[in-house]
């Protein structure tokens, strides 16, 4: 399978998000981004880094491969149209900032010129004061940003919610996926649970575009 996440606006976890699909589910990745940690974190078989201007090869059938991309496609970018023409599903992170979801909507409608095999990934969502929910999909980041992508995308886009945790900078610290973390026990197991499952509805939208 060939995922791409990616959004015209930074700082909005697309390498969080394409990382720990690397790590969990054994994912090879992409980048195009000059200056990136994943060299680190990924074997040197399973990373392929490219310029900006430089497409990505055409990836066999049988390697599973996440592109975490930076960058504009209005500049027509060789690297981000490559993934986005081989990619069964584009991930789209947006948070609910005002740059994120006017970046994030256009960021949709001009991947939609190559596919619309779209999921939203409503990231960075944190509990307002005095809110109440049973759900991340009952927040107020979480239905602002749906609105946003509704009012704006003329197609149907699901919206998936993931929620702001520092979980993110510690697969980067301890080299393990949020799975790996959740399951290795002590307070992990209780801090990172909730989101461990938000990645597993993340996984289940994405297995939805899996073809054949």
């Amino acid at each position: 399978m060939k995922v791409t996440v990616y959004s015209s606006k930074g700082g909005v976890g697309k390498t969080p998000i394409a990382t720990n699909f690397a790590l969990d589910r054994s994912f090879a990745i992409g980048t195009n981004e000059p200056y990136n940690v994943l060299s680190s974190l990924i074997p040197e078989s399973r990373l392929i880094c490219v310029d900006d201007d430089e497409p990505f090869p055409l990836i066999p059938d049988h390697i599973d491969m996440v592109f975490d991309l930076a960058g504009s496609i209005a500049k027509k970018s060789a690297s981000i149209i490559s993934a986005l023409k081989q990619s069964d599903v584009v991930i789209v992170p947006i948070s609910n900032e005002i740059k994120s979801l006017v970046s994030g909507v256009n960021t949709i409608l001009e991947v939609a010129a190559y596919t619309q095999s779209i999921i939203v990934v409503a990231t960075k969502l944190e509990k307002q004061q005095k809110e109440v929910f049973s759900s991340w999909v009952e927040s107020k980041d979480y239905l602002n940003i749906k609105k946003m992508v509704d009012a704006k995308v003329p197609f149907d886009v699901p919206v998936v919610p993931l929620k702001l945790s520092k979980v993110f900078d510690v697969i980067f610290e301890k080299e393990m996926s949020i799975r790996e973390l959740t399951e290795s026990g002590g307070l992990s197991a209780y801090h990172y649970k909730e989101i461990s499952k938000q990645f597993n509805d993340i996984y289940d939208s994405v297995g939805a575009y899996q073809r054949g």
